[in-house]
């Protein structure tokens, strides 16, 4: 016999959260029991599965140990796949509500209702089956030992017909079994346990795998949401992308100095941090952000929990970042949250489905420290955590903004670890020097960029954002009034230096033209006494050769022959 054969056999769900975290679905042809305190969801989940099997064309059988067949389907009618649910034909919810008198005489027919459930199951070839609170029916049962046989016989029976049935119980936290059947959780091969919990005055529900025998599955406690869809488990969601492309392009911030400093922008599909004390114009740099983004012809999802749409709107506008337009466009869509209103985990889930509806190319949450501040079991780190790690599966290139920590007096640390998840951080603060405050900006991290960490004044003004150019004065950066004292002063020097060489270089033109003419008056002057002076020399050889022949007539008798001849005899 094959190992293949003893292998356990799954039946999906078709919820997906729970088919992820039990990696398939539950146990086929087995019972799985299902506890949890009173509003933790353990009705809505069997439900649910059963919807699901509807959908997919098989069918289901209900049966209920406590409420009537009418409150059922008042419960089913509150969710969205309710309708579709009680109108299909494949579906049969039984009333098995033990008769008042069965309290007394503590005895149920259990195999006549196992037998009324294998002839609908047939019928219906319905698979999916649930005994909703099995603790109701087993309390009436004469001893423990009896109730502990009728859930064997149960199990049998899932066994015998190939039935996946979901047993629901009350139980208290922490427990894994109904306070007065204990042990019945040993006879299952899986049980899950759901708790409700009041934190912060908001009710908080959590799932947890207490068994899945021969199957991997996450043990952790989950938690879980119920609204108008039924139960999701926000932090596992299925079909994630797994390979994302690292892109070497690089998108602005919205200012041209900022994305210089940047190495020419953030990554694409990257998360940034802005963070910073109150008033430090985070959440117009984030603006800046979105406007550059619509420039591109680009999608952006803007989550503020701060702001809502209209003043902000406004606000950006008397900084000249106009982002009606692209909201009127449709490509910006501002979604005002509000902190308390819920908690950590359906602010997930709400963003979650915000991204699937919209399909942004970028995301602006502003701030993430006021969403951390709602209330939570699972602690604040997860859906940060959990956000940051869903949104860089999508390519989505993501802005966060968060206010500094009230204890950190260096104004650089943030809550829930944003700063050590994003992928670059910029901090805005405040430069107080001689009565004056000022916003500065510095660089702390930019992973994949040379990048500077020189701290620059950010500026606000009618045409937008801006950062100062550095004014260094020793060891500091000068900024505001100190900043544009010290551009007047070094002006003002670099006027001054300008008129002097104007004025060195016109006396220095004025001496070469001096000098120049001098020169051309030497050079006339030469040239006439060279003249005087040659004429003088052909003056003096005259007057030597009159001497000659004053002092020897002959010379002018003599031919030419005459001279040779005497050349001749002196040789």
């Amino acid at each position: 016999m094959s190992t293949t054969e003893y292998s356990l056999e799954k039946r999906r769900t078709g919820i997906a959260d729970l088919d992820r975290v039990t990696e398939g679905g539950l146990p086929a042809g087995q019972a799985t029991l299902i506890l949890g305190q009173a509003a933790a969801g353990k009705t809505v989940l069997a439900l649910q599965v059963l919807a699901r099997a509807i959908e997919g064309g098989e069918g289901a059988i209900f049966v209920s140990f406590e409420e009537s067949p009418e409150q059922v389907r008042r419960d089913a009618a509150s969710f969205s796949w309710g309708a579709e649910l009680l109108a299909s034909d494949r579906l049969q919810i039984i009333d098995a509500r033990p008769r008042i008198s069965a309290e007394t005489a503590g005895d149920f027919d259990l195999e006549g209702l196992l037998s009324i459930v294998a002839a609908a199951s047939a019928q219906l070839d319905a698979c999916w089956i649930v005994f909703d609170g099995i603790d109701q029916l087993l309390q009436y049962q004469s001893s423990h030992k009896a109730a502990i046989n009728q859930i064997r016989r149960v199990e049998e029976a899932c066994g015998q017909y190939g039935w996946t049935l979901l047993l629901t119980g009350k139980a208290t936290r922490d427990a894994d079994a109904p306070a007065h059947l204990e042990g019945i959780e040993f006879l299952l091969s899986a049980s899950i346990v759901l708790t409700a919990e009041i934190v912060k005055q908001q009710l908080n529900r959590s799932l947890r795998i207490a068994k899945y025998r021969g199957s991997g599955h996450i043990a952790n406690e989950l938690p879980m949401l119920i609204d108008d869809h039924g139960i999701t488990l926000p932090y596992h969601y299925a079909d994630e992308n797994n390979d994302v492309e690292a892109t070497n392009e690089r998108l602005s911030v919205g200012i041209e100095r900022l994305d210089a400093l940047l190495g020419g922008g953030i990554y694409r599909g990257s998360s940034l941090l802005i963070s910073g004390r109150p008033g430090t114009a985070k959440s117009t740099l984030a603006g800046g952000f979105a406007e550059a983004a619509a420039a591109r012809g680009e999608r952006t999802l803007y989550i503020s929990f701060d702001e809502l749409e209209g003043p902000y709107v406004r606000n950006l506008e008397s900084v000249g970042i106009n982002l009606g337009d692209p909201i009127n466009t449709g490509l910006v869509r501002f979604q005002s949250l509000s902190a308390f209103a819920a908690r950590v985990t359906e602010h997930f889930l709400a963003i979650r489905r915000l991204l699937d509806a919209f399909d942004p190319h970028c995301l602006v949450i502003d701030p993430i420290s006021a969403m951390l501040k709602a209330s939570a079991t699972e602690g604040a780190n997860m859906a940060t955590e959990q956000l940051i790690d869903l949104v860089r599966r999508r390519g989505i290139t993501t802005v966060l903004t968060s206010l500094s920590g009230e204890q950190d007096p260096e104004g650089e640390a943030t809550q829930g670890q944003v700063s050590t998840l994003a992928d670059s951080w910029i901090v805005l603060d405040y430069n107080v020097r001689a009565g004056e405050r000022n916003r500065s900006l510095s660089i702390v991290k930019s992973r994949g960029s040379a990048h500077s960490n020189q701290q620059r004044e950010l500026l606000l003004g009618n045409q937008g954002l801006d950062l100062a150019d550095v004014y260094e004065n020793g060891s500091e950066v000068l900024m505001g009034t100190a900043r544009a004292a010290r551009e007047r002063e070094d002006a003002a020097a670099a006027r001054r230096r300008w008129l002097e060489w104007q004025q060195r270089r016109k006396d220095l033109e004025q001496k070469i033209a001096q000098t120049d003419k001098e020169r051309r008056r030497l050079e006339a002057m030469m040239e006439l006494e060279e003249q005087e002076h040659k004429e003088s020399e052909r003056q003096d050889e005259r007057t030597r050769e009159q001497i000659k022949q004053r002092r020897d007539p002959e010379l002018d008798s003599k031919t030419p022959d005459d001279d040779a001849k005497d050349r001749r005899d002196r040789d």
